[in-house]
């Protein structure tokens, strides 16, 4: 029953260390593939490889201890298979720790391949001299099996020892808890290089002295249990290590993210803020512009259509002084004729660059003069409505509507090829909007972004932080749509120019000159004064 006992120990102690290193190796194996780093990759491969073929070894040894208490034949090829497990794990782990000494910039060398094939040609001596005369060196088993630990097993785990105290000693400023579990890490695999010195016996130096028996003879405990334990050791901070990377590398990319995500705010900030002073610059561009109208439209006004009215007045008074002379009378009547046109294309112009009602009366009767243009309606009939309670806006926001209503209008008139259409202005709330309809000819709203009249309809709008929507297709009419807030924000830095009366602009250059009458009205008045 006790030897039953001892037996199972030893079978559970070998499969505790064939998992152990198996585990490593997985988890070796899986770092390597998560690794960014190539040089890091390149580093854990061998280690992988050492892990999982040090497994197949440990577990073929639970085959052969089973088979020898069972006094069962083992093959030939079976113990020289469970050999080879060993010698290339130990081959592996020697590449581990050559490897880790080279630099990052050469991860294939030819001293890598050198320290190899070295350790290739001692397994094929092991094989030569000790497997292939077994019938006449019956110990020749144990003797392969501890020179290849003396030779390949020692040498190999004090290389990784010191590849990894090294890699410890890299980290240890940068992560000081990943550079501790490389160092425990080494500390385990030098203590696992010492506990290959007490190999099985055998007719060989130092191996018949120095021996497993020896061990538990003055330890009392196997030295299998010793080498399980620095391997779940070694694995536990191995595996440690690799968790601890992994956090670093998410360390790294979040930090990566929050510095793009940092930069990318940067540039909308700056992008907002250069699309502020864009709009501030193009506020004072349509401001400028509406001053400039203003003040032309004073000038035509005061100046042209006094101009104008004196002709036509000086042309009526002639006509009275002139004897009976047909010609004459019929040449001045065409001139006051031709004047009265001039007169009413001059109106139409000084109305078209800025309205008397916009500024005096507000939108909504600017809008509903607009509609009621007699130039305008004789071509297009265009219903005006009015939605909600009427106030005044913003002035800016005032002009930005009616140029829109104008454009809108205008593109009716010329391109959609109908003679009815509808402008209605609805207030709801804080926000006001001016849809534009019609059911003309339609068109592809994508085929006309380059377009000056849409294009101008929407920098106008956006400088007022509205928005626009054209709805429109073949044959179905357009529909053009802005919404707009009540009240400019943010507003400028300097209160927009005050608009007044063309009589108070006129200043002191007018104010010695009447007021200036229109043609119209003065032929009206010359007409009653002739009945």
């Amino acid at each position: 029953m006790y030897f039953d006992i001892i037996k199972l120990n030893y079978l559970l102690m070998y499969f505790i260390c064939g998992l152990a290193f198996f585990s490593m190796g997985l988890a070796m194996a899986l770092e390597s593939g998560r690794s960014p780093d190539v040089a890091e990759a390149n580093f854990l491969k061998p280690l992988a490889v050492f892990g999982i073929l040090n497994a197949m070894h440990q577990w073929l040894e639970i085959v052969t201890l089973q088979g020898l208490w069972l006094e069962m034949g083992i093959p030939k090829s079976f113990m020289l298979l469970k050999l080879s497990f060993l010698a290339f794990s130990f081959a592996a782990l020697t590449a581990f720790g050559v490897q880790a000494f080279r630099p990052k910039q050469r991860q294939v060398s030819a001293s890598l391949y050198v320290s190899l094939g070295f350790l290739l040609f001692y397994i094929f001596a092991i094989l030569i001299n000790h497997i292939l005369p077994w019938k006449t060196a019956p110990n020749c088993l144990k003797c392969a099996d501890a020179l290849a630990r003396y030779l390949l097993a020692l040498p190999g785990a004090l290389l990784a020892a010191m590849a990894l105290n090294n890699h410890a000693r890299l980290n240890r400023t940068e992560n000081p808890a990943l550079s501790n579990s490389f160092c425990l890490a080494a500390w385990g695999f030098a203590g696992y290089a010492l506990t290959q010195i007490f190999a099985h016996r055998a007719e060989l130096y130092p191996a018949s002295i120095i021996n497993s028996e020896l061990f538990q003879e003055h330890t009392g405990i196997p030295i299998q249990l010793v080498r399980t334990l620095l391997a779940l050791f070694t694995m536990g901070n191995l595996i440690r290590a690799s968790h601890l990377a992994e956090k670093g590398r998410q360390r790294e990319l979040l930090r990566a993210q929050q510095e793009k995500l940092e930069a990318l705010q940067q540039v909308q900030t700056e992008l907002l803020k250069r699309r502020g002073m864009r709009q501030k610059l193009l506020r004072h561009i349509v401001l400028a512009q509406e001053e400039e109208r203003s003040r032309i439209s004073r000038e035509l006004h005061d100046d042209t259509a006094q101009i104008l009215t004196a002709a036509s007045l000086n042309m009526a008074a002639l006509k009275n002084a002139l004897p009976e002379d047909p010609k004459a009378i019929t040449l001045l009547e065409r001139s006051q004729e031709l004047c009265q046109e001039m007169s009413q294309a001059l109106y139409r112009m000084v109305h078209a660059l800025r309205p008397a009602q916009l500024d005096d009366f507000g939108l909504v009767p600017a809008l509903q003069h607009l509609t009621e243009e007699k130039w305008f309606s004789r071509k297009v009939k265009i219903s005006f409505a009015v939605d909600g309670e009427q106030r005044r806006l913003d002035p800016v926001i005032e002009t930005v509507l009616f140029r829109v209503a104008q454009e809108a209008l205008t593109n009716i008139l010329r391109h959609a090829g109908t003679d009815r259409g509808s402008l209605r202005l609805s207030f709801q709330g804080e926000q006001v909007v001016l849809t534009a309809r019609d059911e003309g000819v339609g068109f592809t709203p994508e085929t006309r972004k380059n377009g000056f009249g849409l294009a101008g309809i929407t920098e106008r709008v956006e400088l007022i932080n509205g928005s626009v929507r054209i709805d429109s297709a073949p044959g179905q009419g357009t529909t053009i749509t802005v919404v707009a807030p009540v009240h400019l924000l943010p507003r400028l830095d300097e209160p927009p120019p005050q608009k007044t009366s063309p009589a108070q602009e006129g200043g002191e250059e007018n104010a010695g000159r009447p007021a200036a009458i229109p043609l119209w009205q003065a032929q009206r008045q010359e007409g009653d004064a002739d009945g």
